[in-house]
């Protein structure tokens, strides 16, 4: 067989020459490309459905107004709106409860740890025992008698009865009354250990690692009205990173003096201001104001009560510091927290 003859069949039985091998190949690449392209075009569709899906569900949190913290290099706190209550994890929790004519104040802090901080006339038990049940609360770490007037130790009485309490504050200034007879009967039958400091340059409650609460009021001396003890009050500066919250007690402008005389200004910032007694024309001066500064101020008071709280002058003193307004007698139980960066209003 001639050579040309042997090569041309060579070449025709490989199957790489082969015209059907080829159309099969060709098939198979198109194929392929035609998968790739396809699996393309979902990973894009799936990123512009998740584009779509974060414009029209992520909304930046709302700030309502500034609000101030201690002098440091860190932004501005901000008071904003939140819809729901928050887990500790997220801040410490301030709840001014609406008792009435009285304060109660309940405080959580980021790791759990549980205060009070008044108990409101002696009718105020049920608000409080409905709120702590509410919230999972079999115990308190910490209850503070601001001073001893009825209006702010009645509802202890029974709740240091039904509630087991690691430590109880109130200031060394002893009472004549039936209520406080009452108090120190529960305080012993229940075992509480009481401790009574004085204010001083570096006076504190030991609660929470995390949050420091500094003593600025009362100190040992003579009011001038000690049957009055408005003036002895309890004002306790209470601070989570760059947040913070002033409670006031019943201090009226006497207490309010003598304190800014005794310590730098800068101890008395908060962005949050309990007023004093009530919203009395007696407390909350100007010149206190200025040394606060705060961008939301919390009156605890009695709808109609007969006292006139708050008095008129009073608010017109804290709206003309453009400072946002919280009552109890209006606003019911006003419900706060101090993330560290800002002060949130929860709803």
């Amino acid at each position: 067989m001639p050579r040309d003859t042997i090569q041309s069949m060579k070449y025709d039985s490989d199957p790489i020459f082969d015209p059907s091998e080829q159309d099969k190949e060709s098939a198979k690449r198109a194929r392929l490309w035609r998968i790739v392209l396809a699996a393309a075009l979902l990973v894009l569709l799936t990123a512009a459905v998740l584009l779509v899906f974060h414009i029209k569900n992520g909304t930046p949190e709302p700030v309502a107004c500034t609000a101030n913290a201690e002098a440091t290099a860190a932004p501005s706190p901000s008071v904003a709106q939140a819809e729901s209550e928050p887990s500790a994890e997220d801040g410490l929790l301030v709840v001014f409860l609406d008792v009435g004519q009285g304060d109660a104040i309940f405080l959580r802090s980021p790791s759990g740890k549980t205060m009070l901080v008044d108990g409101g006339p002696e009718s105020a038990f049920s608000v409080l025992q409905d709120y702590l049940d509410a919230h999972g609360v079999i115990g308190l770490d910490a209850v503070v008698a601001s001073h001893l007037h009825a209006d702010h130790i009645g509802g202890l009485i029974q709740l240091i009865d039904v509630y087991p309490v690691v430590q109880f504050y109130d200031p060394p200034f002893d009472a004549e009354s039936e209520t406080y007879y009452d108090l120190l009967d529960a305080l012993n039958e229940n075992n509480v250990p009481v401790l009574s400091p004085l204010a001083s340059a570096n006076s504190f409650i030991d609660w929470d690692d995390e949050v420091e609460i500094r003593i600025l009021s009362p100190y040992s001396i003579d009011y001038g009205r000690i049957d009055d003890f408005n003036d002895t009050s309890y004002v306790l500066r209470v601070t989570y990173q760059n947040t913070s919250v002033l409670l006031t007690g019943d201090a009226t402008q006497v207490a309010e003096k003598l304190a800014l005389k005794a310590l730098p200004d800068s101890y008395f910032k908060a962005d949050v201001l309990k007023v004093g007694h009530h919203g009395s024309e007696d407390a909350t001066s100007e010149r206190f104001l200025d040394a606060v500064d705060p961008s939301i101020a919390v009156i605890s008071c009695g709808t109609d009560n007969q006292y006139g709280h708050p008095d008129e002058e009073l608010l017109d003193r804290l709206t003309n510091r453009n400072i946002t307004i919280y009552r109890t007698d209006e606003d019911g139980t006003v419900t706060l927290l101090l993330d560290g960066t800002n002060v949130k209003v929860i709803q």
